[in-house]
Formats: C-alpha cells, structure tokens, sequence
C-alpha cells in the first residue's frame, strides 16, 4: 500500500504488528470480546488471505470502498455461523431448560439467552 502516512502516537495508542508495525490505536472489541479465543485455521488464513487482498488495492477510495462492500459480505456470511446457535438455543427451550439453565451451562448471559431464544422463535427456529 503506496500511500500509508505515519501517525504520531497518541495515550492510550499501541504498535500494532499487524499492519506493518504502524503504531494504531487500540481497536474497539465488540461486546462479548474474549482474550485467547482462536477461529479455525481455515477461517483464519481466509480472513488474512482478504486483508492481504484489500491491503494490495492502489488507491485509498478504492480501499475504503472494497472493505465497505466485505464488511457488508461478511454480514451476510456470518448468519451461516450463527443459525446454528440460534437452533441450538430453541432446541433447548423447547426441551424446558430455562433461561438460566443454559447460561450456566454456556458462556452466554441470562440476558443473551433470552434475546437469542427471542431471535430464534420470531424466525421460527
């Protein structure tokens, strides 16, 4: 990528090795976030493989729109990952395990239990 400029160091900024060492802020984690968990290779060399591809694009515009239209792709794909969960969850409530039951048993919030048991009776899971 021809046109990356430095930027200075802010507090609270760190080097990230990811992006060839330019030192970034810290990027925000979606709620939920957990330190050491691991995608599958095949996911993981994927998802590099893309980033290699966008960070190879030319021109800025052009970037900013080619990570647009993944950002928008992986929305899409990643419902195939979470179906599975949803019908997991139905599954249990429909066995009548409760709410607390399956986020003792989970890494899931009583709260998320109930808004993923809601998801999945609104599409009918």
């Amino acid at each position: 990528m021809k046109w990356r400029v430095t930027y200075s160091m802010e507090p609270g900024t760190h080097q990230d090795p990811a992006v060839g060492g330019v030192r970034v802020p810290p990027r925000r984690r979606r709620d939920g976030y957990r330190p050491g968990e691991q995608l599958s290779d095949t996911l993981h060399d994927a998802i590099a493989a893309e980033g290699d591809a966008l960070e190879a694009i030319e021109s800025p515009v052009e970037t900013i729109e080619a990570v647009g239209q993944t950002w928008v792709a992986l929305d899409d794909a990643l419902e195939a990952i979470s179906l599975p969960r949803l019908r997991a969850i139905a599954h249990l409530r429909g066995e009548g395990w409760s709410y607390d039951r399956i986020a003792a048993v989970t890494t899931l919030s009583k709260g998320r239990v109930a808004q993923l048991a809601r998801e999945a009776l609104g599409r009918e899971l």
